[in-house]
């Protein structure tokens, strides 16, 4: 069911009954449950509703990467009522989509009040390779001088990447190495298992990133 332009860009529209309408034919996909598992370990947020039932995503990238929010806003062009749109105040590219139940659901799982955290049951939510080419496109690097890779997992603590190991090697046989700087401590692949991290995500890997893995390629 959709939202005719002209309703979408009425004040208020939270209140309307045609919005929800639209609400209530949305359901997650299993394909956008899989990129949601990978984006919440990187760069992907949801923001609670001011009922707090509900929560929408927000999907917000350097200008410089407009081509991989305009891949993200395809996986969920049907939950937003605009289009992409540039933020000139801080030379971003961002997306919204509505609120929503089934996006407050993924959130409990990966929020605490305000504090994002790693599950315990991570390993029964990333299990698909996209959802870890989401979470490496997302926050992963390579290096210039040598095949490895690395994921920026600062924000989850010792704990929360000893999980994500466990995970990674769980689900995917994929050995990685905890290592800690200024800023924190986050996931290294030295270069046997960055060569199989590259293989088994290489299919979703967006032209637009694959600088990010120009170090694991022939």
């Amino acid at each position: 069911m959709a939202i005719p332009r002209e309703v979408g860009k009425q004040k208020k529209l939270t209140n309307t009954r045609l919005l929800r309408l639209f609400k209530e034919k949305l359901s997650l996909t299993q394909l956008q449950k899989d990129f949601l598992f990978g984006t919440m370990l990187g760069d992907g947020c949801l923001i609670t509703s001011r009922s707090e039932k509900s929560a929408l995503l927000q999907v917000r990238q350097s200008v410089k990467q407009k081509e991989y929010v305009l891949w993200k806003y395809s996986l969920f062009k049907g939950w937003a009522l605009t289009q992409p749109r540039e933020d000139i105040h801080n030379q971003s590219f961002y997306f919204r989509t509505v609120s929503h139940p089934d996006l407050m659901k993924i959130k409990r799982l990966f929020y605490k009040g305000s504090k994002r955290f790693v599950p315990d049951n991570i390993s029964q939510l990333l299990t698909k390779p996209i959802s870890l080419a989401v979470w490496a496109m997302d926050d992963g690097n390579g290096s210039k001088t040598r095949c490895c890779y690395r994921i920026s997992s600062y924000g989850f603590g010792e704990l929360g990447n000893v999980l994500l190991q466990e995970c990674l090697e769980r689900n995917f046989s994929l050995q990685t190495d905890l290592y800690r700087d200024q800023k924190g401590f986050y996931i290294y692949f030295s270069k046997p298992s960055a060569i199989e991290l590259y293989t088994i995500i290489k299919p979703f890997i967006l032209p637009c990133m694959q600088y990010k893995f120009a170090s694991l390629t022939p």
